[in-house]
């Protein structure tokens, strides 16, 4: 798969973004790497935590909060328990954010949501469970789906740095961001990540 996709960027990179063809020769092959053994809570409760946040942010939170849970010897899942809340608050999370994740937590413990479940629904769907999730938007759901279900024609139209890395690949081609998209896919999540990589 990484290397069809690679092959396919590049090729409508010569065709008609050089910028594209640029980026993709110098980041080499992409492949969406899927934890192992995945916690369906710990994937949505670390979603909420980039929320936002620059990714050397974000790690720095998520490292406190993992850190708190195992100095208390508590899964993640029972760490997010109201009991837990001016601890959680100190390790840098929010109000709104630790709701959010009290609210998947409340999902996943009745069975609403699963790793089964999320794998196994059509995208759309999939996006609209996600969704109904207090405080979990379209962004949230697709990188839900890039960084922990690892399917593969994903794009997040409300990611800033995709929105900027996609206009400035576009600048100097003859096509537009969304002509861009729609020639990528099946591929759209490796389009995304070579942006990201390209502009971390």
């Amino acid at each position: 798969m990484s290397k069809k996709a690679h092959s396919k960027l590049i090729k409508i990179g010569t065709l008609h973004a050089p910028e594209l063809s640029s980026i993709v020769s110098r980041n080499g092959m992409i492949s969406i790497d899927v934890p192992k053994n995945l916690d369906v809570f710990d994937c949505f409760a670390q979603t909420v935590v980039e929320q936002q946040l620059s990714y050397k942010a974000a790690k720095s939170i998520w490292i406190k909060v993992t850190d708190s849970a195992k100095n208390m010897n508590l899964e993640l899942i029972d760490y997010f328990d109201m009991k837990n809340f001016k601890l959680i608050r100190e390790n840098g999370l929010s109000q709104n954010k630790i709701k959010s994740i009290m609210g998947a937590k409340e999902a996943i413990q009745n069975g609403a949501i699963s790793m089964k479940i999320i794998q196994e629904l059509p995208y759309e769907e999939y996006k609209d469970l996600v969704k109904s999730l207090w405080g979990f938007g379209d962004w949230s759901a697709e990188m839900i789906a890039i960084f922990y279900l690892g399917r593969t024609n994903v794009w997040s139209d409300g990611d800033l740095m995709l929105k900027k890395g996609i206009n400035e690949i576009c600048e100097n081609s003859n096509i537009t961001p969304q002509e861009l998209i729609e020639m990528v896919d099946p591929f759209q999540s490796y389009l995304a990540l070579h942006i990201w990589r390209h502009k971390d």
